[in-house]
């Protein structure tokens, strides 16, 4: 049920319009991966998508995740014990044994550069105590990044059904993790010397187009049978940064050509532009506001962006197809005061009525009370009238007798 239910929300998003600035012709890559994503790292503008939110299982590139929060958890140089957990973990590894104490920063070396799977697991059980709640940790930052289509529970990307993610969200996973300077440097390591106690050698980074394709830094690539190939490439070229994903690649071939057509493809068709701070931009009311801070947005060559500012102060830039690639408040509208001057005096006479109305009550109420007190003493003084005048006739009978 749960599967199901992300199949029908991920269905819907791909009528949601998104920042995406493909380019039209016929030239769009023709590929064999069955989702595909190219955003440039800068801006995140997608240039080119294929089922770019449809679930799929990652495999290894889930070690992307594994490998950023080590290097942001500030204890690269701290040494981890290999637990037995660790030292017999599935597929590929870096043979540690038990009780043999790594450097962590070792460990993600050999978690990115020749994807083991015990450097996953002795990385999880060290920041968090145990693969679940590392988990935990990885979703979270998932969703911190905006993957939201994305549920992870190991962390080295070995099958689970609830383990999945999206092409779009590896990308902004990516995005979030090449920000680092200390990820960019592992990754973009071709061979390292590996010395330990269960293992002597030089390991040589599995991403072979960082050998074959110009430009490429990273990243990662991945294999499980029920995901096929899985592959993240970020690669620098001619003023442009840009992340290809593709997952579900028949064989790893595929996967690498498919990366590369799509990336002649965007640096074929796309630039960068750029507004610099300082711009003044022109809203309806004829105003000018300079821009704070540099603005950038990805584009086809030749094409120019669209500048529109709201009413409430929000510049939009746009492609040509009107896709709101960037928002940024230019300016704050100013709130009209909700009392006047007319309101005012009302409000004053208002409350000097009031006042005159419950003086008037006071005094009524008063003036009951004394009414209320002198007829009583009136009642008191007839009372005491007649009884003086029966003791008057008692003393006039008395006489007449």
């Amino acid at each position: 049920m749960k599967i199901l239910s992300l199949f029908l929300a991920l269905s819907l998003m791909m009528f949601v319009q998104r920042d995406n600035v493909q380019a039209a012709g016929d030239n769009q890559p023709e590929i064999k991966s069955e989702s595909a994503v190219m955003i440039d790292a800068e801006t995140g503008n997608i240039l080119y998508q294929k089922n770019s939110t449809e679930q799929m299982y990652p495999a290894s590139i889930t070690k992307i995740v594994t490998g950023i929060l080590a290097v942001e958890s500030g204890k690269l140089e701290e040494s981890v014990i290999v637990s037995s957990e660790a030292a017999k973990a599935d597929g590929t590894r870096v043979y540690l044994l038990e009780g043999e104490q790594v450097p962590l920063k070792k460990l993600v070396q050999g978690l990115m550069i020749n994807s083991g799977n015990d450097a996953a697991i002795a990385i999880a059980e060290y920041l968090a105590g145990d693969v679940a709640s590392f988990a935990d940790q990885m979703n979270e930052l998932a969703a911190k990044v905006g993957a939201d289509q994305t549920n992870f529970v190991n962390p080295n990307g070995l099958f689970h059904v609830e383990h999945f993610t999206t092409a779009e969200d590896m990308a902004k996973i990516t995005q979030y993790a090449m920000k680092n300077e200390e990820f960019r440097e592992i990754v973009s390591t071709k061979e390292l010397p590996w010395v330990g106690e269960g293992w002597d050698t030089t390991l040589r980074n599995h991403h072979q187009l960082l050998w074959d394709y110009p430009g490429t830094t990273g990243v990662k690539n991945g294999y499980v049978d029920e995901s096929k190939h899985t592959l993240v490439t970020t690669v620098s070229r001619d003023g442009l940064d840009v992340i290809i994903v593709t997952l579900k690649a028949p064989s790893s071939r595929a996967a690498y050509w498919d990366t590369m057509t799509i990336g002649d493809y965007g640096f074929s068709n796309f630039e960068r532009q750029t507004l610099s701070a300082g711009t003044s931009i022109q809203a309806d009311d004829g105003k000018t506001y300079p821009l704070e801070k540099d603005l950038s947005v990805t584009l086809p060559k030749g094409e120019q962006a669209i500048q529109q500012v709201t009413s409430d102060g929000e510049l939009q830039v746009m492609n040509a197809d009107g896709n709101v690639l960037l928002t940024h408040p230019l300016f704050k509208k100013e709130s009209k005061k909700t009392v006047t001057a007319e309101t005012e005096k009302p409000a004053v006479k208002e409350t000097d009525s009031s006042f005159l109305h419950t003086a008037v009550k006071g005094s009524i109420f008063l003036y009951s009370g004394l009414l209320l007190m002198l007829g009583f003493l009136v009642i008191l003084r007839v009372r005491s009238q007649k009884q003086k005048h029966r003791k008057m006739r008692q003393v006039a009978r008395s006489y007449v007798k």
